[in-house]
């Protein structure tokens, strides 16, 4: 059963395991913690609303008794953060300035916090469930397959399958939804272990989550990656190699606006494309999606598509004409070459179809 006490700040410590965090910042020291509250969190927006209105007492900090002495805080690590800084004297990681003004301008400082104790971490966890996987103060993706990996701990002894069920009834959720977030969080640990993370240059925070779980519910990317679909949790037989790629085509932007795949609606003609080796090849030698999504239709599509391409930006490029200046010789050469090769694929059709 839960009590409400109140609290001294100094008896509150950080989740060494709070799944809003990066899992490089498990059991990280204080100053770890708040530098990346300060720079991910928008922490001091949070200690000018304490520091204006004081801390809202009906919204209590969740905790747990620490073995070597005070509490950890399992819900309110945010909250936390902003109180600590709050205090006179306290000296942040980052952004001194910010926190001087911050607490510079505080009407209120407060040290004695309401805290809710729980006796077992499970206990919030249940809770943690409900608010922010189905609830009114919902997390993202990332932070709720986090979650959920905690909580799968609890039915070690169970298969993926019941496992999976009975989260999801925990959660108000389903269980193809966990399976999904939890597979989606092994590849993301996966592309953490082999270096994709380092090789193009990501966080884990920085990496769309969603678009991770969105791809992997497609039956062709699965297969390409070596999972047997987005319920994979293990993904004991991941090609790391295909992975690798499917990773990059989604979330490489290091040479342009965009990654390969450009947007979440383009999943549709990924898995054409995976699932068909010609058009895969044409990807991977540096063919946009587009392009090679052209070759999953059949060859006879594909000439079709790729004529009806052409002379769409032919016409395109001769009504922009009047608009433009400085054309020169090359321009005439290029547009010379252009009529060389329509007519030379005219005469290979005619060949074709006339049988000569």
């Amino acid at each position: 059963m839960a009590k409400l006490e109140t609290l001294k700040l100094g008896e509150l410590h950080f989740d060494p395991e709070n799944p809003r965090l990066p899992e490089t910042l498990n059991r990280a020291d204080d100053p770890a913690v708040l530098q990346y509250l300060l720079l991910e969190a928008n922490l001091i927006e949070l200690m000018l609303s304490i520091g204006e209105q004081g801390y809202f007492e009906g919204e209590p900090l969740l905790a747990v008794r620490r073995e070597e002495g005070g509490y950890i805080v399992v819900e309110g690590n945010r909250r936390l953060g902003a109180l600590k800084l709050l205090q006179p004297g306290a000296i942040p990681p980052v952004q001194p300035k910010q926190v001087k003004e911050a607490q510079e301008t505080a009407k209120h400082h407060p040290d004695s916090i309401p805290v809710l104790i729980f006796d077992k971490r499970s206990e919030i966890l249940s809770y943690l469930g409900y608010r922010h996987i189905t609830g009114i103060k919902e997390w993202n993706h990332l932070a709720k397959a986090r979650y959920l990996r905690q909580l799968r701990e609890r039915y070690s002894e169970l298969n993926h399958t019941e496992a999976h069920k009975i989260l999801a009834k925990e959660i108000g959720s389903n269980s193809a939804q966990v399976a999904k977030l939890l597979t989606g969080l092994t590849l993301l640990d996966r592309a953490r272990d082999v270096g994709l993370l380092n090789a193009l240059r990501l966080r884990e925070e920085d990496v769309p989550f969603s678009l991770l779980t969105t791809g992997i519910g497609y039956e062709n990317i699965a297969r390409f990656i070596g999972i047997a679909n987005a319920a994979d949790v293990d993904a004991a037989n991941l090609k790391v190699d295909e992975f690798g790629e499917f990773f990059a085509w989604v979330f490489d932007k290091r040479y342009g606006a965009k990654s390969v795949l450009g947007e979440s609606r383009n999943f549709d003609k990924l898995a054409r494309v995976v699932a068909n080796e010609r058009a895969v090849a044409t990807l991977r030698s540096g063919a946009t999606l587009e392009e090679a999504d052209l070759l999953t239709s059949g060859p006879l599509e594909a000439v079709r598509k790729f004529m009806h391409l052409a002379e769409n930006n032919i016409r395109s490029a001769q009504d922009s004409l009047s608009f433009a200046e400085g054309f020169d010789e090359n321009d005439v050469s290029q547009a010379d070459r252009i009529r060389k090769a329509a007519a030379a694929l005219a005469g290979s059709l005619n060949s074709l179809m006339t049988g000569e």
